[in-house]
């Protein structure tokens, strides 16, 4: 393999890696559930490994959909009270609320992609 090459496919690697999605404040996330789309939330952390290994699904899925979703970040690392709100147990969790802000959706752990859009198709999003 070339230098170029490989110089490519290690940038590509690292950007692929560094991709995700805005994380939201407390205002935020009642913000964005009021907002009249689709919404998934991944309540994690910054630290953790699953949370870091689902970024670049979440940067890929918010990619896809684009207006017809959100797709965010909530650190319930730095944010409990949230967390117990919403009844986070573990991180990741992945949360899909429709369009009225009610849940319809939920998992726990990381999530493959075809997964994770099977069960958004699920939810009621094309």
């Amino acid at each position: 393999m070339s230098l170029p090459r490989l110089s490519a496919l290690v940038l590509a690697a690292s950007a692929a890696l560094s991709a995700q999605v805005p994380a939201l404040d407390p205002a935020g996330l009642a913000q964005i559930l009021k907002s009249g789309t689709w919404t998934v939330i991944e309540f994690g952390g910054p630290t953790c490994i699953p949370c870091k290994k689902m970024q670049p699904i979440l940067a890929d899925l918010q990619q896809h959909y684009g207006k017809r979703a959100q797709i965010r970040n909530f650190y319930v690392t730095e944010h409990l009270k949230e967390a117990r709100e919403h009844k986070i147990m573990a991180m990741p969790t992945q949360v899909i609320f429709d369009p009225s802000g009610r849940e319809v959706g939920r998992h726990v752990g990381f999530w493959e992609k075809g997964e994770f859009q099977a069960a958004l198709a699920q939810a009621g999003l094309k």
